[in-house]
């Protein structure tokens, strides 16, 4: 049996939707040799496309015994585990993968909104120490590196000033919003999250400007269900203050 022929093949059943018969190739594959890396590879791709991901999470787990470096297999990995609830499993992976690959993934360069989506995923498994730890080591390490993705630069910090607002210390916060706000490649949420930043310090009159800017300026007049909180938290505030 030629591997290479017949992972060809396999390929050629996915790419034409076939996904039961890719299977099958890739099966026979395996077991002829067991140690053919790309056979796993493909085949937890045609599983994942029928919905088979607890077949998929059993071939990238192998596939990484043999080779840790297989092109894509860590990311895929980790979204499978994601999908399937294990948030922290995932976290692992997708730091291991940030990791391992100092230059970026395949050698493109730093993404910040990799590094982002993995402190994302530890704070979803409530894990808020070990997500401001990777966003220091980012800041710490990465931040110079970045150049192909410079586009994504505010994502970590959007996280990291998420993070500092929802354990209270709202000056930090501010801090790192103005940093934010200087960017260039800054997007809606950056300015939104400067604004609740701005109330929580009790600069109301400050975010009250910039809300009324933010919203004609960027969102041209129109107010999102963010917008309409952000107003809210201001009159509310306003009204508080207004009886002290």
């Amino acid at each position: 049996m030629n591997l290479d022929t017949e992972i060809i093949k396999a390929i050629d059943y996915s790419d034409n939707e076939d996904y039961q018969k890719a299977i099958e190739v890739c099966t026979e594959i395996v077991n002829s040799n067991p140690n053919y890396d790309r056979a796993y590879f493909e085949r937890a791709m045609a599983y994942l496309n029928i919905d088979k991901d607890h077949l998929a999470i059993k071939d990238f787990k192998k596939l990484l015994q043999l080779n840790s470096e297989y092109p894509g297999a860590k990311d895929w990995y980790s979204r499978t585990l994601s999908g399937l609830g294990d948030l922290k499993s995932s976290a692992d992976l997708k730091l291991s993968e940030l990791r391992d690959n100092p230059d970026g993934k395949y050698g493109m360069g730093i993404s910040p909104q990799s590094w982002a989506e993995c402190a994302e995923t530890y704070l979803k498994t409530g894990d808020v120490e070990k997500a401001e730890g990777i966003l220091t080591e980012y800041f710490n390490v990465q931040i110079s590196k970045v150049d192909k993705y410079i586009s994504y630069e505010t994502a970590p910090r959007r996280v990291l000033i998420k993070i500092l607002i929802d354990t209270g210390r709202f000056e930090q916060a501010l801090q790192e919003s103005k940093i934010a706000m200087e960017s260039q490649h800054k997007v809606p949420v950056d300015y939104e999250l400067f604004i609740e930043s701005l109330i929580l310090n009790g600069q109301m009159g400050n975010a009250d400007k910039e809300l009324k800017s933010y919203v004609e300026e960027v969102q041209g007049g129109y107010e999102n269900e963010n917008i309409a909180r952000l107003k809210t938290l201001i009159n509310r505030k306003q009204t508080k203050d207004g009886f002290r």
